[in-house]
């Protein structure tokens, strides 16, 4: 028997991580929000260091994956329904190895047999960012996402303070979310009709000039560390850097 692809994996972290790209919260739909995820295709891709994907022409999304380094582990590529896998994924120690095709999860004396998909639906994009889209944690520097864009504002806050006020901004009803850095204090607000939520946060260190753009995207649910670096330019795609957590997401052009 040849085994294409194999791993261990706490059950309980790897839900997390799943849901993690897919970005379940409530997004903007119109002038509402209403609970929604990324598609539930995934990809899941296992080396030196493993990875879950996932995106489409709008958004990306990346999650490292802490699998068991002790464990007799074979790399490997696949995209899968997240929406099959979770139905068997449990808390505790997790075997998932990939066999003529035909993904095997097996946990505390179960296993479950889950067919994969050809390709995930948005692969050339997905493979087209991780290419090009350079996850730095470096404040010196700004952050490359294309060979011709630069995100160049670069901005280091709490992650509990961005949780905070993103929460807070969420009330007002339509997911919809401005970021503001006047080159001292970033402004994250959110309105709708007369209704205005406004927070302020000192960040934590900061580089680059000015900026402005509105997201929508319920990122601030997954955020994997006690700092966040956002990173961004007047209305160019927001970069999210978090831990093992990085999105990269389009802005929403409204003004």
């Amino acid at each position: 028997m040849v085994i294409d692809m194999k791993f261990r994996i706490d059950g309980k972290e790897f839900k997390k991580d799943i849901e993690s790209v897919l970005l379940k919260g409530k997004w903007n739909s119109g002038m509402t929000n209403k609970n929604m995820s990324l598609a539930s295709n995934i990809v899941i891709s296992i080396g030196d260091e493993s990875y879950l994907y996932n995106g489409d022409n709008y958004t990306y999304v990346q999650k490292k994956i802490n699998i068991d380094n002790e464990y007799d582990t074979e790399t490997g590529r696949i995209a899968i329904d997240s929406d099959i896998l979770l139905k068997y994924l449990k808390d505790g120690i997790t075997t998932i190895a990939l066999d003529d095709n035909v993904l095997k999860v097996n946990v505390s004396g179960m296993t479950a047999k889950i067919p994969i998909l050809e390709r995930h639906e948005s692969n050339d994009a997905i493979l087209r960012t991780s290419q090009n889209y350079d996850v730095n944690r470096d404040m010196e520097k700004a952050i490359a996402i294309t060979p011709k864009t630069t995100l160049n504002t670069r901005i280091k806050v709490s992650t509990k303070e961005l949780q905070e006020a993103m929460k807070s901004c969420e009330a007002v009803g339509n997911s919809i979310f401005q970021l503001d850095f006047d080159g001292e204090v970033l402004k994250v607000s959110s309105s709708k009709e007369t209704e205005e939520v406004l927070v302020e946060i000192e960040p934590v260190e900061h580089l680059g000039i000015e900026a402005t753009m509105d997201v929508s995207a319920p990122f601030y649910k997954h955020l994997d560390s006690a700092t966040t670096v956002l990173s961004f330019n007047d209305d160019a795609p927001l970069s999210v850097i978090s831990g093992g957590f990085a999105m990269l997401r389009a802005p929403r052009i409204q003004r």
